[in-house]
Protein backbone atom coordinates (compact mmCIF):
# COMPACT_ATOMS: atom_id res chain seq x y z
CA UNK A 1 0.00 0.00 0.00
CA UNK A 2 1.06 3.57 -0.47
CA UNK A 3 0.46 6.37 2.18
CA UNK A 4 0.75 10.17 0.13
CA UNK A 5 1.20 12.32 3.48
CA UNK A 6 0.66 16.01 2.89
CA UNK A 7 0.80 18.58 5.48
CA UNK A 8 -0.81 22.21 5.29
CA UNK A 9 -1.22 25.53 7.06
CA UNK A 10 -3.85 27.96 6.66
CA UNK A 11 -4.14 27.03 3.11
CA UNK A 12 -7.95 27.30 3.04
CA UNK A 13 -7.93 29.30 -0.83
CA UNK A 14 -6.32 26.35 -2.24
CA UNK A 15 -7.21 23.56 -0.18
CA UNK A 16 -9.89 22.19 -2.39
CA UNK A 17 -8.86 22.33 -5.63
CA UNK A 18 -5.22 20.90 -4.13
CA UNK A 19 -6.58 18.03 -2.64
CA UNK A 20 -9.04 17.49 -5.69
CA UNK A 21 -6.11 17.58 -7.76
CA UNK A 22 -3.64 15.34 -6.17
CA UNK A 23 -6.85 12.70 -5.91
CA UNK A 24 -6.97 12.78 -9.51
CA UNK A 25 -3.35 12.63 -9.82
CA UNK A 26 -3.17 9.23 -7.72
CA UNK A 27 -5.63 6.91 -10.15
CA UNK A 28 -2.42 6.04 -11.55
CA UNK A 29 -1.15 4.47 -9.15
CA UNK A 30 -1.57 0.18 -9.82
CA UNK A 31 -1.34 0.24 -5.88
CA UNK A 32 -4.09 0.52 -3.26
CA UNK A 33 -3.52 4.17 -1.63
CA UNK A 34 -4.53 6.87 1.30
CA UNK A 35 -4.30 10.28 1.35
CA UNK A 36 -3.69 11.72 4.59
CA UNK A 37 -3.50 15.29 5.12
CA UNK A 38 -2.45 17.07 8.36
CA UNK A 39 -3.70 19.56 9.15
CA UNK A 40 -0.86 21.74 11.67
CA UNK A 41 -3.21 23.60 13.44
CA UNK A 42 -4.40 26.05 10.94
CA UNK A 43 -6.09 29.33 11.95
CA UNK A 44 -8.16 29.67 9.34
CA UNK A 45 -11.41 27.56 7.51
CA UNK A 46 -8.43 25.14 5.96
CA UNK A 47 -10.21 22.48 8.75
CA UNK A 48 -13.61 22.14 7.74
CA UNK A 49 -12.91 22.45 4.11
CA UNK A 50 -11.03 19.32 4.99
CA UNK A 51 -13.39 17.28 6.63
CA UNK A 52 -15.77 18.10 3.96
CA UNK A 53 -13.56 16.71 1.58
CA UNK A 54 -12.96 13.81 3.85
CA UNK A 55 -16.30 12.88 3.83
CA UNK A 56 -16.77 12.76 0.19
CA UNK A 57 -13.68 10.39 -0.61
CA UNK A 58 -13.10 7.91 1.25
CA UNK A 59 -8.92 7.14 0.36
CA UNK A 60 -8.66 10.62 1.92
CA UNK A 61 -7.96 11.10 5.60
CA UNK A 62 -7.34 13.97 7.88
CA UNK A 63 -5.47 14.48 10.72
CA UNK A 64 -5.54 17.83 12.90
CA UNK A 65 -4.60 19.04 15.94
CA UNK A 66 -5.08 22.46 18.17
CA UNK A 67 -1.74 24.85 17.33
CA UNK A 68 0.88 24.75 15.13
CA UNK A 69 3.68 22.65 15.63
CA UNK A 70 5.77 22.82 12.19
CA UNK A 71 6.14 20.66 9.16
CA UNK A 72 8.40 18.58 10.74
CA UNK A 73 5.69 17.17 12.98
CA UNK A 74 3.16 17.17 11.08
CA UNK A 75 5.12 14.83 8.98
CA UNK A 76 6.12 12.39 11.97
CA UNK A 77 2.13 12.59 12.67
CA UNK A 78 0.49 11.80 9.14
CA UNK A 79 3.35 8.88 8.88
CA UNK A 80 2.83 7.86 12.54
CA UNK A 81 -0.75 6.87 11.41
CA UNK A 82 -0.71 6.24 8.00
CA UNK A 83 -0.73 2.23 6.85
CA UNK A 84 1.34 1.97 3.60
CA UNK A 85 4.22 0.29 2.71
CA UNK A 86 5.87 2.94 1.23
CA UNK A 87 5.34 6.55 2.37
CA UNK A 88 5.30 9.98 -0.02
CA UNK A 89 5.68 13.09 1.12
CA UNK A 90 4.74 15.83 -1.01
CA UNK A 91 3.44 19.39 -1.13
CA UNK A 92 -0.67 19.28 -1.19
CA UNK A 93 -0.75 21.44 -3.97
CA UNK A 94 1.26 19.09 -6.41
CA UNK A 95 3.65 21.42 -7.01
CA UNK A 96 6.39 18.97 -8.04
CA UNK A 97 4.74 17.45 -11.18
CA UNK A 98 1.09 15.66 -11.61
CA UNK A 99 2.76 12.60 -11.74
CA UNK A 100 5.08 12.89 -8.83
CA UNK A 101 4.22 10.50 -6.36
CA UNK A 102 3.88 7.68 -9.28
CA UNK A 103 7.70 8.66 -10.49
CA UNK A 104 8.84 7.76 -6.80
CA UNK A 105 6.86 4.81 -6.63
CA UNK A 106 8.26 3.48 -9.56
CA UNK A 107 12.05 4.16 -8.46
CA UNK A 108 11.03 1.69 -5.48
CA UNK A 109 10.12 -0.63 -7.95
CA UNK A 110 13.23 0.30 -10.15
CA UNK A 111 15.49 -0.13 -7.22
CA UNK A 112 14.40 -2.80 -4.47
CA UNK A 113 17.33 -1.19 -1.98
CA UNK A 114 16.24 2.02 -2.02
CA UNK A 115 15.04 3.29 1.63
CA UNK A 116 14.64 6.90 0.28
CA UNK A 117 13.74 8.55 -3.19
CA UNK A 118 14.06 12.19 -3.25
CA UNK A 119 12.12 14.44 -6.01
CA UNK A 120 15.24 16.95 -7.38
CA UNK A 121 14.79 19.53 -9.61
CA UNK A 122 18.33 19.52 -10.12
CA UNK A 123 18.43 16.71 -11.76
CA UNK A 124 18.25 16.67 -16.02
CA UNK A 125 15.16 17.15 -17.32
CA UNK A 126 14.09 18.46 -13.83
CA UNK A 127 13.98 22.03 -13.07
CA UNK A 128 11.95 25.41 -12.03
CA UNK A 129 8.72 27.19 -12.93
CA UNK A 130 7.30 29.86 -11.92
CA UNK A 131 9.60 30.02 -9.12
CA UNK A 132 10.94 33.62 -7.97
CA UNK A 133 14.96 34.28 -9.01
CA UNK A 134 15.70 34.50 -5.49
CA UNK A 135 14.38 31.10 -4.38
CA UNK A 136 16.00 29.03 -6.69
CA UNK A 137 18.99 30.77 -6.62
CA UNK A 138 19.14 29.77 -3.02
CA UNK A 139 17.90 26.17 -3.69
CA UNK A 140 20.44 25.80 -5.87
CA UNK A 141 23.26 27.63 -4.18
CA UNK A 142 21.93 25.98 -0.62
CA UNK A 143 22.07 22.55 -1.34
CA UNK A 144 25.14 23.02 -3.05
CA UNK A 145 26.89 23.95 0.07
CA UNK A 146 24.88 21.10 1.92
CA UNK A 147 26.56 18.51 -0.60
CA UNK A 148 29.74 19.62 0.44
CA UNK A 149 29.38 18.58 3.72
CA UNK A 150 26.69 16.08 3.52
CA UNK A 151 27.14 13.75 0.39
CA UNK A 152 27.74 14.34 -3.67
CA UNK A 153 25.21 11.99 -4.68
CA UNK A 154 22.37 13.87 -2.79
CA UNK A 155 21.57 16.93 -4.66
CA UNK A 156 18.09 17.89 -3.33
CA UNK A 157 18.62 17.79 0.70
CA UNK A 158 15.75 20.63 1.77
CA UNK A 159 12.80 19.34 -0.32
CA UNK A 160 9.68 17.53 1.37
CA UNK A 161 8.59 15.41 -1.63
CA UNK A 162 10.50 12.27 -1.08
CA UNK A 163 9.62 8.46 -0.59
CA UNK A 164 10.32 6.61 2.30
CA UNK A 165 10.40 2.47 3.00
CA UNK A 166 7.93 3.12 6.22
CA UNK A 167 10.29 1.03 8.75
CA UNK A 168 13.37 3.01 7.54
CA UNK A 169 11.44 6.39 8.19
CA UNK A 170 10.59 4.93 11.49
CA UNK A 171 13.56 4.16 12.59
CA UNK A 172 15.20 7.55 12.25
CA UNK A 173 15.68 9.64 15.55
CA UNK A 174 14.43 12.53 14.31
CA UNK A 175 13.88 15.24 16.66
CA UNK A 176 13.30 18.78 14.52
CA UNK A 177 9.86 19.90 14.45
CA UNK A 178 10.48 22.27 11.23
CA UNK A 179 11.86 22.21 8.20
CA UNK A 180 15.22 21.65 9.37
CA UNK A 181 13.76 18.05 9.41
CA UNK A 182 14.32 17.66 5.96
CA UNK A 183 18.20 17.72 6.70
CA UNK A 184 17.99 16.10 9.59
CA UNK A 185 16.95 12.99 7.42
CA UNK A 186 19.47 12.93 5.21
CA UNK A 187 22.24 13.31 7.31
CA UNK A 188 20.93 10.49 9.52
CA UNK A 189 19.57 8.45 6.56
CA UNK A 190 23.32 9.29 5.46
CA UNK A 191 25.11 8.26 9.14
CA UNK A 192 23.03 5.16 8.30
CA UNK A 193 24.36 4.01 5.34
CA UNK A 194 20.96 4.00 4.22
CA UNK A 195 20.16 3.52 0.04
CA UNK A 196 19.09 6.87 -0.72
CA UNK A 197 17.91 7.59 -5.03
CA UNK A 198 16.53 10.85 -6.89
CA UNK A 199 14.32 11.19 -9.38
CA UNK A 200 14.45 14.61 -11.33
CA UNK A 201 11.35 16.84 -11.17
CA UNK A 202 10.27 20.58 -11.79
CA UNK A 203 8.92 22.19 -8.86
CA UNK A 204 6.34 24.71 -10.21
CA UNK A 205 4.42 27.45 -8.30
CA UNK A 206 1.21 27.08 -9.55
CA UNK A 207 -0.28 31.05 -9.10
CA UNK A 208 -3.35 30.96 -11.30
CA UNK A 209 -4.37 27.53 -10.95
CA UNK A 210 -5.63 26.45 -7.54
CA UNK A 211 -6.55 29.81 -5.86
CA UNK A 212 -10.48 30.75 -5.16
CA UNK A 213 -8.94 34.05 -5.99
CA UNK A 214 -6.73 33.06 -9.36
CA UNK A 215 -5.81 37.13 -9.13
CA UNK A 216 -4.00 36.43 -6.15
CA UNK A 217 -0.12 35.89 -6.06
CA UNK A 218 1.58 33.71 -4.16
CA UNK A 219 3.57 33.86 -1.39
CA UNK A 220 5.87 31.85 0.41
CA UNK A 221 5.46 30.58 3.85
CA UNK A 222 9.01 29.70 4.39
CA UNK A 223 11.18 32.49 6.90
CA UNK A 224 14.11 32.93 4.17
CA UNK A 225 16.20 34.28 6.80
CA UNK A 226 16.07 31.73 9.35
CA UNK A 227 16.37 29.23 6.44
CA UNK A 228 19.34 30.59 5.55
CA UNK A 229 20.66 30.80 8.58
CA UNK A 230 20.02 27.22 9.78
CA UNK A 231 21.16 25.44 6.79
CA UNK A 232 24.18 27.53 6.70
CA UNK A 233 24.52 26.12 10.46
CA UNK A 234 23.84 22.66 9.67
CA UNK A 235 26.41 22.41 6.85
CA UNK A 236 29.29 24.00 9.00
CA UNK A 237 28.00 21.13 11.87
CA UNK A 238 27.82 18.37 9.63
CA UNK A 239 30.99 18.50 9.01
CA UNK A 240 33.41 20.50 11.00
CA UNK A 241 36.54 19.19 9.67
CA UNK A 242 36.05 19.59 5.98
CA UNK A 243 35.66 23.97 7.07
CA UNK A 244 38.25 23.94 9.34
CA UNK A 245 40.94 21.93 8.43
CA UNK A 246 41.96 24.73 5.09
CA UNK A 247 41.76 27.19 7.91
CA UNK A 248 43.67 25.61 10.18
CA UNK A 249 45.80 24.42 7.87
CA UNK A 250 45.97 28.13 5.93
CA UNK A 251 47.11 29.43 9.37
CA UNK A 252 49.92 27.08 9.83
CA UNK A 253 51.21 28.28 6.59
CA UNK A 254 51.30 32.08 7.70
CA UNK A 255 53.08 30.89 10.75
CA UNK A 256 55.57 29.24 8.56
CA UNK A 257 56.22 32.39 6.47
CA UNK A 258 56.53 34.59 8.88
CA UNK A 259 59.24 32.24 10.89
CA UNK A 260 61.08 32.46 7.44
CA UNK A 261 61.14 36.15 7.45
CA UNK A 262 62.19 36.09 11.02
CA UNK A 263 65.15 33.91 10.40
CA UNK A 264 66.27 35.79 7.16
CA UNK A 265 65.71 39.42 9.20
CA UNK A 266 68.46 37.86 11.78
CA UNK A 267 71.37 38.29 9.00
CA UNK A 268 70.13 41.88 8.04
CA UNK A 269 69.57 44.91 10.69
CA UNK A 270 66.22 44.27 10.84
CA UNK A 271 64.67 43.27 14.17
CA UNK A 272 63.18 39.57 14.10
CA UNK A 273 61.61 39.62 16.93
CA UNK A 274 57.88 40.84 15.45
CA UNK A 275 57.89 38.44 12.87
CA UNK A 276 58.80 35.91 15.71
CA UNK A 277 56.16 36.91 17.84
CA UNK A 278 53.45 37.14 14.45
CA UNK A 279 54.71 33.39 14.06
CA UNK A 280 54.25 31.46 17.19
CA UNK A 281 50.60 33.27 17.17
CA UNK A 282 49.44 31.99 13.98
CA UNK A 283 50.75 28.50 14.91
CA UNK A 284 49.39 28.64 18.06
CA UNK A 285 45.56 29.27 16.85
CA UNK A 286 46.21 26.90 13.64
CA UNK A 287 46.60 24.27 16.31
CA UNK A 288 43.64 25.21 18.05
CA UNK A 289 41.26 25.74 15.53
CA UNK A 290 43.04 22.03 14.43
CA UNK A 291 42.49 20.76 17.59
CA UNK A 292 38.48 21.69 17.85
CA UNK A 293 38.15 20.22 14.28
CA UNK A 294 39.69 17.07 15.92
CA UNK A 295 37.27 17.14 18.33
CA UNK A 296 33.87 18.14 16.32
CA UNK A 297 34.66 15.35 14.32
CA UNK A 298 34.93 13.15 17.09
CA UNK A 299 31.98 13.95 18.61
CA UNK A 300 30.23 13.27 15.07
CA UNK A 301 31.24 9.94 15.14
CA UNK A 302 29.75 9.73 18.34
CA UNK A 303 26.45 11.20 17.75
CA UNK A 304 26.30 8.57 14.81
CA UNK A 305 26.96 6.02 17.43
CA UNK A 306 24.20 7.01 19.30
CA UNK A 307 21.85 7.62 16.50
CA UNK A 308 22.84 3.14 15.41
CA UNK A 309 21.99 2.66 18.90
CA UNK A 310 18.28 4.59 19.43
CA UNK A 311 17.23 3.31 15.82
CA UNK A 312 17.76 -0.34 16.69
CA UNK A 313 15.32 0.55 19.57
CA UNK A 314 12.86 2.72 18.15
Amino acid sequence: MISIVCPFYNEDSILENSVLLMLSNLVKLQEEWELIIVDDGSEDNSLETARALEKEHGNLKVISYPSNRGRGYAIRTGVAQSRGDIIVTTEIDSSWGDDIVYDIVEKFKEKPDADIVIASPHLSPGGYKNVPLKRVFLSKYGNLLIRMALSKNVTMNTGMTRGYRREKFLALPLEEDEKEMHLEIVNKAIALNYKIYEVPATLEWKVQKLRKDPAKKRTSSSRINKLIRTHLLFSIAVAPFRYIFPVSLFLGFLSLITFILALYNLFTPQPSIYWLITSFFLGLFGFLIFGIGLLAQQNRAIMRELWILRSKKI
